[in-house]
């Protein structure tokens, strides 16, 4: 495995799709891409626009500075990515332009009622995948009453 793609988006679920990214990368010897996505700004108007740009990159930014704080530790080789467009699709498409074996995404585990209502990236990128994708969620409640979020990893092909 040479090329990993890593969603960030400035979540803790997104944090440890980093960790896992990166446990992959080091035994496999592989090159990280980190991407996070951001909206396309509405045209309401000039002043909206510009305050709405500076947030989502402000914000943006943050999440590919706490993957690039874990990954220059490591050594590991890394790109960084801020796209603009629908999350999986862009996801999808880097990971197509960069030739990636493997996707790494988050899950926040919405549920079946509210991820049908708002949708999921992570299950989106899984169902329009031509390559393996792993989807990385935290550990049930006994993980976070013992005050621990390690991952809880699930492949699919």
């Amino acid at each position: 495995m040479d090329n990993i793609v890593v969603a960030v988006d400035g979540s803790d679920v997104g944090e440890l799709a980093v960790r896992e990214g990166l446990e992959l990368a080091k035994d496999a010897g592989a090159k990280l891409t980190v991407v996070t996505v951001r909206q396309p700004i509405s045209f309401l108007g000039a002043p909206y626009d510009q305050r709405e740009l500076s947030r989502q990159l402000e914000h943006s930014r943050a999440s590919l500075d706490r993957a690039k704080a874990a990954i220059d530790e490591t050594g590991v080789e890394a790109a960084y990515e801020i796209r603009e467009g629908d999350p999986a699709e862009e996801i999808l498409r880097l990971a197509e332009d960069r030739r990636a074996e493997l996707v790494v995404v988050g899950s926040r585990g919405l549920g079946a009622i509210t991820g049908a209502l708002l949708g999921s990236v992570s299950k989106a990128v899984v169902k329009g995948a031509d390559r393996p994708v792993l989807v990385v969620k935290e550990r049930g409640p006994s993980a976070r009453d013992a005050g621990t979020t390690e991952p809880d990893a699930h492949t699919r092909a």
